[in-house]
Parts: C-alpha cells; sequence; structure tokens
C-alpha cells in the first residue's frame, strides 16, 4: 500500500448535476467521500492591500470521482473544484489523480 491509498486526509465531493434552465447546477447524486493526500499549491494576494487572498490546494487519490462545476469540503471550509481532475496513467502502483481546489 502507498500514500494513495491511505491518505492522511478526507475529502467530502459533492458531484454537480446537469444545467438548470436558469444556468445553476443541481446536484447530481450523494456525496462522496475519499481518502487523500492534500497539498498546499498556491496563495496569492488580490488587491493593492493584499486582504484578500485566494488558496487553492493539490488533491491527490488514486481515483478522483469529481469534474469541474463540482464542490467539496475540506478542513472544514467549503472549496470548489477548479478543473477535472488530471489522470496519471502508468503501472498500476503509480497510476492516480490530481485536481485542484479553491476555496470558495
Amino acid at each position: 500500500m502507498s500514500l494513495l491509498d491511505r491518505g492522511s486526509d478526507t475529502v467530502t465531493l459533492y458531484p454537480a448535476g446537469p444545467t438548470q434552465p436558469d444556468g445553476t447546477r443541481g446536484p447530481a447524486g450523494a456525496p462522496v467521500t475519499i481518502r487523500c493526500r492534500v497539498q498546499p499549491s498556491t496563495a496569492q494576494a488580490h488587491g493593492s492591500d493584499g486582504w484578500a487572498t485566494t488558496d487553492t490546494y493539490r488533491v491527490v487519490a488514486r481515483r478522483l470521482p469529481a469534474g469541474p462545476w463540482d464542490r467539496a469540503d475540506w478542513d472544514g471550509h467549503a472549496w470548489t473544484v477548479e478543473t477535472a481532475p488530471r489522470l496519471w496513467r502508468g503501472s498500476r502502483r503509480v497510476a492516480h489523480d490530481v485536481l485542484t481546489l479553491r476555496r470558495r
């Protein structure tokens, strides 16, 4: 077993459903809780006085059932999935998915 199989973090993903007539997206199903590794990616200050920050984190797991427009809960905060997971395929031992979370 590797860190991909028994990560130290738990993230709950809420899949987004199809686009509604008003342009929003409703839920697509039940939330999915996964064990993963969460790593800081960036923290950028916006504005001249630096009071607004955008925190982004990378989530690394064996498989990530997520896509863009999904939302996630981790560390007591709500997060937005920025992109579809990047799929790293190779041998069975190193295959994993990576996605980026942005604080809401």
